[in-house]
């Protein structure tokens, strides 16, 4: 892929697929890599906006569960990846938890329940990232384990879906304040 683009081709894609239309290959790993990060980029900017607490999330969730299943799978089947895999995944069940918990939740006039994470919530994601990745990087180090990029999907899906189980259990289980929703501001609008 790297040849295509450094050859100013001015249809790489086009010819990407063209090489490799047998689905081997560079474009099939630069368009799961793209839907995945897309996915999970879409995912994490909704955390941090005012969002109804809802099961849509599980798809989202079950998604990135699964593409970190897919072929070769998330570790090697030794007794070092699978180890390895079981910290991270518990990494991710304990940061998903704390997360939960740090972000804001009320209800609207609605009944709806509302959440939007804010720094604590931010600061959390970035200690998920980075334990996830010094995880594999100890994994790597130690045992000789590959980097393997479908962990992290998984481990993105699993930390994703406990935040979301706990953030179902407390919009179910405590009494949360009621807040209007934001009203547009007065006055007609300009641009500068």
């Amino acid at each position: 892929m790297l040849s295509l683009l450094a050859h100013g081709s001015a249809a790489p894609t086009a010819q990407l697929a063209a090489v490799h239309a047998d689905g081997s290959g560079d474009f099939a790993v630069v368009f799961n890599t793209v839907l995945v990060v897309g996915i999970t980029v879409g995912v994490l900017v909704t955390q941090f906006t005012a969002r109804e607490v809802r099961p849509r999330m599980y798809f989202w969730c079950a998604l990135l569960v699964a593409r970190g299943c897919v072929p070769p799978g998330p570790s090697e089947a030794t007794k070092g990846g699978i180890g390895f895999l079981v910290l991270a995944l518990a990494v991710s069940v304990l940061f998903g938890a704390l997360r939960a918990r740090s972000m804001p939740m009320w209800r609207d006039t609605a009944g709806k329940v509302i959440r939007k994470g804010g720094m604590g919530t931010m600061w959390l994601w970035l200690a998920t990232i980075a334990a996830r990745l010094v995880v594999g990087a100890i994994a790597h180090v130690t045992t000789g384990e590959p980097i393997n990029v479908n962990a992290l999907w998984l481990g993105m899906g699993v930390t994703l879906l406990v935040q979301q189980y706990f953030l179902g259990l407390r919009a179910k289980g405590s009494t949360l304040p009621v807040r209007e929703p934001a009203a547009p501001a007065p006055g007609p609008r300009t641009s500068e």
